[in-house]
């Protein structure tokens, strides 16, 4: 039996948007034992299971339940963390260990910050993609200092990997220095209707994918959101 593990950011959907029940229903269809999801709402989930989430303050205006990233299990959390490192913006970090049918295993729930974030705000101004480059700092920093043994990386990481040339060089860079250096992105490939994913999948050499798929955000009043879901079946490989 594989892990399967479901990453989607819901764009903000809350219990009460009309757009939620069809986003739990596709989601409920993969049977999943772990669920990241990016800006999101922690009463959007059922009550069965497990949650943990980011700190509510990411830097903006707090809204009440809103959060950039949240973990839910089937079975209960320990080692948990909202921090990472004081040096990362806040607010977009969260990991823990939890038991699953491949052992157990760490999960970081990650929401890299876009290119804008902060920027142009009068208390924290930033320059584009200052926030992202200071997270990526700090999650390299964290990573540093975690096994990488049954461990897995998810979230919204705002970069498409193969696709594009918007974001710089120095950006993919880090990145590359921070993530890609020591875990697969296993997802780096993955798209849908021509346009390749910035939510992503990065597992330690001790984890496979032995399958990944989409969820369409496709609905018959527009977009569930402005994100496709990810759907991936990890199972435990043994080392050599």
């Amino acid at each position: 039996m594989s892990l399967k593990l479901v990453n989607w950011n819901v764009q903000w959907a809350t219990p009460r948007s009309r757009r939620s029940s069809d986003i739990l229903t596709r989601i409920a269809e993969h049977f999943p034992e772990v669920i990241c999801l990016t800006e999101t709402h922690v009463a959007l989930l059922p009550h069965q299971g497990h949650l943990i989430c980011s700190q509510p303050d990411y830097g903006y205006p707090i809204k009440e339940g809103r959060r950039k990233v949240l973990l839910w299990s089937r079975e209960p959390w320990h080692q948990i963390d909202d921090v990472g490192i004081d040096s990362m913006p806040p607010g977009r970090f969260v990991s823990g260990v939890t038991r699953t049918s491949q052992g157990e295993v760490t999960i970081m729930g990650v929401c890299i910050p876009w290119a804008g974030s902060r920027v142009n705000r009068t208390a924290t101004t930033r320059k584009r993609w200052e926030d992202h480059q200071e997270y990526l700092d700090g999650l390299s920093r964290v990573l540093d200092r975690t096994p990488a043994q049954r461990l897995i990386v998810v979230g919204d990481f705002n970069q498409r990997l193969q696709q594009g040339k918007s974001t710089p060089h120095r950006i993919r860079s880090a990145l590359q220095s921070a993530v890609a250096s020591r875990l697969d992105i296993t997802t780096s490939g993955l798209g849908f209707q021509g346009r390749r994913t910035i939510d992503h999948i990065a597992l330690s050499p001790d984890l496979a994918a032995e399958s990944l798929g989409i969820i369409s955000n496709i609905w018959e009043a527009g977009k569930l959101s402005d994100h496709f879901g990810i759907v991936a079946a990890l199972s435990a490989q043994s080392l050599r």
